[in-house]
């Protein structure tokens, strides 16, 4: 009989984590049986149409929310408890800070002398690190110090982590496990730049596309605070006055943040907003959720991740291994990823000035452009292979 394996998540809109399950999920299907199951956006998200597409099994957990909400949390507990009691797996894969509280209290309350569980945690960033108030914080801090105790095995994806987990959060190094994300290759169409940039412009609404002088600077994820999408902005707005080169941005993502940047591109380049249509003009482009967007990336010019916090970010793995050169800022597992002048630039998060520094001398240099790119491209193969990150997840599994 196989094992079977149940990974939770909060959500299931594809983000990196959703991907990471997803990735794992569809390897391991015929030696595992694979289930997962999340809460918001629910049978409607892209990793639920991924995974019926799949032919992987999912359930709904209706209640489970992204942000706090005691009477919906405590719903979603007492759904998970059902859950795992009805299909009894034998690994229980917890993904996200919501989950990693409730998941791990609902199986220490379904634990009986017939059936225990491996618990295991993989920590995509701490959530305290995320901007917010020091209360919550501090709420988020303890539930995971306090309910580490209830995993047996928690994966770290960067060094950052790791180290607070075992400083700060005081979790015995027996527990802890440094397993960096690799690349599923396999997944990834090749297009040239001319045909990654046809298709980047026919789907997005109302854009015009620029001349070929034009040096396009891409992002892409969802448009959250901790995304720090403002910076790029700001910075666009240096390379544009300062600097005088003719760019336009492109950020690819959804997300609650969109009126607030919409805002900031008016305050910095008011001459780039139309006013008669309410849209947003051709220095920065705010593309919307577009479906399989890594395979655009030919498209850029540069990469640019402004990052406030990350884990081990899937869009600048997929950057490297489509020889962009990259600016990204030095936070969360991005340094593990990226060595500052050697296969991308790092800037500190909030600083708009260095990020543009950064990318004019991208842009004003080509060989310092060709040696980033052809050196992330490299690292991609040989550091951040596919196939070692799917062997170290099995040895966990197997306890």
């Amino acid at each position: 009989m196989k094992k079977k394996i149940l990974h939770i998540i909060t959500q299931s809109e594809l983000g990196g984590a959703q991907r990471y399950i997803l990735d794992i999920a569809r390897n391991l299907k015929n030696e595992y049986d694979v289930v997962v199951a999340f809460g918001e956006q629910g049978s409607k998200g892209e990793l639920a149409a991924h995974l019926e597409k799949t032919g992987i099994p999912f359930f709904v957990i209706h209640r489970l929310k992204r942000n706090i909400s005691p009477l919906n949390d405590i719903l979603a507990y007492f759904a998970i408890k059902r859950l795992i009691r009805e299909i009894k797996p034998h690994v229980v894969h917890l993904n996200s800070s919501k989950i990693s509280i409730l998941g791990s209290l609902a199986v220490k309350n379904c634990i009986n002398k017939s059936y225990s569980p491996l618990v295991v945690y993989t920590v995509h960033g701490w959530v305290f690190n995320e901007p917010m108030g020091s209360l919550k914080r501090r709420i988020y801090f303890e539930l995971e110090k306090r309910t580490a105790k209830y995993k047996d095995k928690i994966i770290c994806i960067n060094k950052m982590d790791l180290h607070q987990a075992e400083k700060d959060l005081k979790i015995s190094k027996k527990k802890l496990s440094l397993i960096y994300h690799g690349l599923d290759t396999s997944q990834y169409k090749t297009l040239s730049k001319k045909e990654a940039r046809a298709k980047l412009f026919a789907a997005i609404r109302n854009a015009k596309i620029p001349d070929e002088k034009t040096i396009i600077i891409g992002s892409i994820g969802n448009l959250y605070r901790t995304k720090g999408y403002y910076y790029l902005i700001k910075a666009m707005h240096y390379l544009v006055i300062d600097y005088g080169f003719p760019v336009t941005a492109i950020i690819i993502g959804e997300g609650p943040e969109r009126s607030d940047l919409e805002a900031r591109i008016i305050k910095f380049h008011p001459m780039d907003y139309n006013a008669m249509d309410g849209e947003v003009g051709n220095k920065i482009i705010l593309a919307g959720r577009i479906d399989n967007a890594a395979e655009l990336l030919p498209a850029f010019d540069i990469y640019a991740c402004t990052s406030l916090k990350e884990g081990f970010p899937y869009t600048i793995l997929e950057a490297m291994n489509a020889a962009l050169p990259i600016v990204a800022t030095r936070v969360g597992g991005i340094p593990d990823m990226i060595s500052d002048n050697i296969n991308g630039f790092l800037v500190e998060p909030h600083d708009s000035k260095t990020l543009a520094a950064k990318m004019a001398e991208i842009i004003g240099d080509t060989q310092t452009r060709n040696r980033l790119s052809a050196q992330a491209q490299y690292d991609t193969s040989h550091l951040f292979k596919f196939s070692k990150m799917l062997e170290q997840t099995k040895k966990i599994y197997k306890g």
